[in-house]
């Protein structure tokens, strides 16, 4: 194999690597999602401090507005708690006996995030476009880190 056609094979699987790994950055994200101007966000993970987090990355990044109403969204992104865990406890009595039960449930602190364009959701059998469960130790952290990790969706 000739010195230049060597240089011109490593050339190419060096820019078919750049360009699979810049498309696997943004992967699933519909190209109207890119030329979307407006979010609209819909808290039911509850606390105004997740919603409020989010907001401000939102307009401290500057890629979007936040729309006033649902309707007029280009993209409304849903939080929604990570589940709650029912848990169940049973020990032997202190005579032997079955059996000392208790009930009780853990709540995961983080939330999860669903991106869906205008008119594809959100609602029954939509889709959405992109989803992470971004958690934090507070609902702050955790509007902050839903946010961060929707803009990796949208490289510069």
């Amino acid at each position: 194999m000739s010195a230049s056609r060597f240089l011109c094979s490593a050339v190419l699987l060096a820019a078919s690597f750049f360009s699979a790994s810049s498309t696997s950055i943004a992967q699933g994200v519909p190209p109207e999602a890119y030329h979307a101007k407006t979010v609209f966000i819909r808290n039911n993970a509850g606390g105004a401090s997740l919603e409020n987090a989010a907001d401000e990355e939102l307009s401290k990044w500057g890629r979007f507005t936040l729309a006033d109403d649902e309707a007029s969204a280009d993209i409304v992104l849903v939080f929604s708690k990570n589940g709650i865990q029912n848990t169940e406890k049973s020990e032997n009595k202190k005579d032997g006996t079955c059996c000392d039960t208790s009930y009780g449930a853990n709540f995961s602190p983080g939330a999860t995030a669903r991106a869906y364009l205008k008119g594809h959701g959100p609602g029954p059998g939509s889709l959405p476009f992109w989803q992470d469960g971004c958690g934090g130790m507070t609902q702050k952290a955790t509007g902050k880190g839903c946010i961060d990790a929707f803009k990796k969706q949208f490289p510069r």
